[in-house]
């Protein structure tokens, strides 16, 4: 099988010594998740909520002085990434964030979460 596009977007972050990405999977990071999951040295820390897995990649991201990243779905995903963000808005360890993107041929589009 070719190089997918999110293989590309995971070797980039793991190029630059990063172990980890934090998030909750969803369908617009399932091929993020898939990526990872194909792949030694890289793992996805799986957090109950967007906001946590930006607050632990800047925890990280602080503690180490190395890149960490963090991953939200499409949606209000990525804006619950922005109050985790905003924290380290200063100092060392600023994380990186990969946003997910809800295109118009979602199978999931105009259904409800839940």
């Amino acid at each position: 099988m070719g190089k997918r596009v999110a293989d590309a977007l995971v070797d980039t972050p793991a190029a630059h010594g990063v172990r980890r990405i934090y998030g909750v999977a969803g369908d617009s990071l399932n091929g993020i998740t898939d990526s990872i999951r194909d792949r030694e040295g890289m793992d996805w820390t799986a957090v109950r909520h967007e906001e946590a897995a930006a607050f632990a990649a800047g925890a990280e991201a602080h503690l180490t002085g190395r890149l960490a990243v963090c991953a939200g779905n499409c949606g209000p995903g990525n804006l619950h990434l922005i109050n985790g963000l905003y924290d380290r808005r200063s100092g060392q360890g600023q994380p990186l964030a990969l946003a997910g993107s809800c295109g118009e041929c979602s199978p999931t589009r105009g259904r409800l979460m839940r």
